[in-house]
């Protein structure tokens, strides 16, 4: 099933009973169990917390980042792909039950300066699950994202904002249960590519709020409320729109502080507050991190499992990499599915007066306005 190569490229995230993702999680975020929202810094604001936008001191490109993610199950899956050619036999799909084949990639750029920000997405996601051999079905989730967004920050304290972002998107994708015994004898690429054909596009608004405490350790509170009230897309291709995007309510809270040579961070998230039908045990999140300056090392837990990685800070370069495990089940605890995802990100970081910053930018903007 070569088209599972070409998807890793072409197709994109969607919210879903299984799995509580989020929309274009970094490295560094993964590997600090899932948390970000509290201590999210220069241009990355612009796509976790636009409230953080009132903490930037400068102007912060992001020229490109890329993060791609994939599942163990995801290399299992092609290896056997890969052994089959495109033509399927019963015989084949026997190989791919009890897969979950995760990938993901995430393509982004934008442009900060205090209190104000402009960027540009494209998230890309799949899952596929192979299950029911009575009954084969190939169940199939992915859905392509792009748009653009404007964000604002507005000060309502010496340490204390808000934030608003407003995005517009083009969604393509969906769900579908397939039967697997129709991609027999078939080209399987050629079937699915039938099979999503629905196109929409849509408004969405994202508001948050953050206050940093006058203690030692720099407390930050933070909430993140995404796709305010839901966001639906209208319909423009296919048979009917794409599915909405559910909001996505979240609170996390973190610390600062140095100890010799080490700048630590450490945080906790409580996401999805108002999806009372999952599990608490899905929704909590920890992490630390300890920096070096030029490179991080980090871990956490997310939604009950080691989550571990670290990070590289080459000036304009950073390279950051994480392994994860996401629950796909009802319950922390009942079906792992094992990740690893890579980062990459080129930034320029200028002054007030527009002068670039050197090496010591990284650790400028992990002190920004207070």
């Amino acid at each position: 099933m070569k088209f599972i190569l070409f998807s890793f490229i072409f197709y994109s995230q969607i919210i879903f009973a299984a799995d509580l993702y989020q929309q274009g999680p970094t490295a560094r975020s993964l590997a600090m169990g899932g948390t970000y929202i509290s201590f999210v810094r220069g241009a990355d604001a612009l796509f976790h917390n636009p409230s953080a936008l009132a903490r930037v001191d400068g102007f912060d490109f992001i020229l490109g980042q890329v993060t791609a993610a994939y599942s163990s199950d995801a290399i299992r899956f092609v290896e056997q792909a890969q052994s089959t050619g495109s033509d399927l036999t019963l015989d084949d799909i026997n190989g791919f039950y009890g897969l979950n084949s995760f990938a993901d990639i995430t393509a982004r750029s934008g442009f900060v300066m205090p209190y104000f920000g402009v960027g540009f997405y494209s998230s890309n996601y799949i899952l596929e699950n192979f299950n029911n051999p009575p009954f084969p079905t190939f169940n199939a989730t992915f859905i392509s994202d792009y748009g653009y967004f404007v964000a604002g920050a507005f000060p309502i304290g010496p340490q204390a904002s808000v934030g608003v972002t407003a995005r517009h998107v083009k969604r393509w994708g969906g769900q579908q249960d397939i039967l697997i015994t129709s991609l027999v004898g078939s080209d399987d690429r050629e079937v699915l590519e039938n099979a999503f054909q629905d196109k929409g596009s849509g408004t969405a608004m994202d508001l948050s709020a953050m206050v940093t405490l006058p203690t030692q350790l720099n407390t930050t509170l933070t909430a993140v409320w995404k796709d305010v009230g839901r966001t639906t897309f209208s319909h423009t291709a296919g048979l009917q729109a794409p599915p909405s995007q559910a909001e996505n309510l979240m609170f996390g809270v973190s610390i600062q502080h140095e100890l010799s040579i080490v700048s630590w961070t450490h945080a906790m998230e409580y996401k999805f507050i108002n999806t009372p039908d999952e599990d608490f045990s899905k929704k909590i999140h920890l992490g630390t991190e300890a920096s070096f300056g030029l490179f991080d090392l980090r871990a956490g837990l997310n939604q009950g499992y080691l989550t571990y990685g670290g990070g590289v800070d080459l000036w304009f370069i950073q390279a950051d990499v994480a392994y994860y495990s996401s629950e796909l089940g009802g319950a922390a605890g009942q079906i792992k599915n094992d990740r690893v995802v890579y980062s990459l990100t080129l930034e320029l970081d200028f002054d007030q007066s527009f002068k670039l910053n050197t090496m010591d930018g990284k650790k400028r903007r992990l002190k920004q306005r207070r």
